[in-house]
């Protein structure tokens, strides 16, 4: 029997709204998940340092193919937009696997036209219903940007962020501090003027993955 990815055991929903289903997949070395079914176009950000390699068993195709993706690798799949895929994975790499498979569900409310462009972010893939950005920042380092859409944010290297906004109409300024992990994830609306700073000691990089 195959089953859909989100029944598939070591494929855990993190996160769920009308826009995006992410699932957190970890599994440790020489484990093979069961046969599960991709049918949305997907977003896949692979998170296990010093890279990872792989046994793609996908229906169909005889034999299983070896395939190697590296720390921070985003792939996309074309699931829903061409046809679905039907697969297991064995981990053959010393380590456990972990990648994000970020689901787009639909198109949100509000999107860009155009390229974020912003200090610190590098523009790394872009398809038609998503971009995706890494925000670097290395210790002390900060940025203000405005984010003029809806993303789902990825944590490659962890640390702690220092988040703020300024001061509106007379009243106090905003500030908290975030502590991630890797792969931490998370929806977010669009938002003006956010500043963050990275008050760790070690770098810091998250993916930004814009909607489309």
């Amino acid at each position: 029997a195959v089953l859909e990815v989100g029944s598939e055991p070591r494929h855990n929903t993190v996160l769920l709204n009308e826009y995006v289903r992410a699932l957190r997949v970890a599994f440790p070395p020489n484990d093979t998940t069961l046969a599960h079914r991709h049918a949305k176009d997907s977003l896949y950000f692979f998170l296990t340092e010093g890279g990872l390699e792989v046994l793609n068993h996908i229906k169909g195709d005889s034999p299983a193919q070896c395939d190697c993706m590296g720390f921070g690798e985003i792939r996309y799949g074309t699931h829903e937009t061409d046809r679905p895929l039907v697969h297991k994975i064995t981990n053959k790499t010393s380590k456990e696997m972990l990648c994000i498979d970020a689901e787009i569900l639909r198109s949100p409310p509000v999107t860009s036209a155009i390229p974020l462009v912003a200090e610190h972010h590098t523009l790394v893939k872009i398809r038609d219903k998503c971009r995706v950005y890494k925000l670097s920042l290395k210790p002390g380092e900060s940025v203000k940007v405005t984010y003029p859409f809806f993303y789902v944010t990825v944590v490659l290297k962890p640390g702690t962020v220092k988040m703020g906004f300024p001061s509106w109409g007379g009243g106090p300024a905003l500030s908290w501090e975030v502590k991630s992990q890797i792969g931490d994830v998370a929806w977010k609306e669009p938002v003006m003027d956010l500043t963050q700073t990275n008050v760790g000691t070690e770098l810091y990089e998250v993916f930004i993955a814009e909607w489309r």
